[in-house]
């Protein structure tokens, strides 16, 4: 005789009742930005593709980035055309953030999310496990959380280069200045100062 409050048998319960979208929920992946400059304009040319992806109004995703970027654009069929020359990784970093603030459960991890104006309050609302929370309020997603430490060595790509000649790393949602370094080169780096999302490394060997 099966046991009905068996643990096995219980999961397995839980398990054939889950929805279908649920329960074969693919891996969440967004698509890189696809950035090119055209003269003194920086355009993601695939911008409706990742808006589409993420499931949210293209002129919310716009809207955040003009601010965060510090510059103005606008939305020409499936591109977005940005004042200025932006680097790309800079551009993909932001995206990611509003992924993390706008788009995925703190509690669950799930992109399947809600987006909903209550008043003046953006409100994410989790489909899959019911979470509810103010997109303002300062919680920390739980998924790919990246935090970085004072005299501890990460190993770092090098993405861009600064106007005086140091190499720029990205590690979450830190932007990581270290001299002696160049685009595309990988290196192992010792964190000695870390300000706010601003931090500054060394290269060791």
């Amino acid at each position: 005789m099966t046991d009905l409050y068996d643990y096995n048998t219980l999961l397995q319960r839980v398990r054939e009742n889950l929805p279908e979208k649920i329960s074969t929920r693919e891996r969440f992946e967004i698509p890189k930005a696809e950035v090119i400059h055209e003269g003194k304009n920086t355009i993601i040319r695939n911008f409706m593709d990742i808006v589409k992806r993420i499931d949210r109004d293209p002129v919310h995703v716009y809207k955040y980035l003009m601010r965060e970027l510090g510059t103005a654009g606008n939305i020409q069929e499936r591109r977005l055309v940005l004042k200025g020359r932006i680097s790309p990784s800079l551009i993909q970093n932001r995206i990611e953030n509003y992924v993390r603030t706008y788009v995925i459960c703190y509690e669950c991890g799930s992109p399947d999310t809600e987006l909903r104006k209550e008043g003046r309050v953006e409100i994410l609302v989790c489909k899959a496990c019911g979470a509810i929370r103010p997109v303002h309020a300062k919680i920390d997603v739980r998924l790919g959380r990246m935090v970085l430490e004072e005299g501890k060595v990460y190993n770092m790509d090098i993405v861009d280069m600064s106007r005086d000649g140091d190499g720029i790393s990205k590690y979450g949602d830190y932007t990581v200045y270290v001299p002696g370094t160049k685009k595309g080169e990988k290196a192992k780096v010792k964190i000695i100062k870390i300000k706010k999302n601003v931090a500054f490394g060394t290269k060791v060997d």
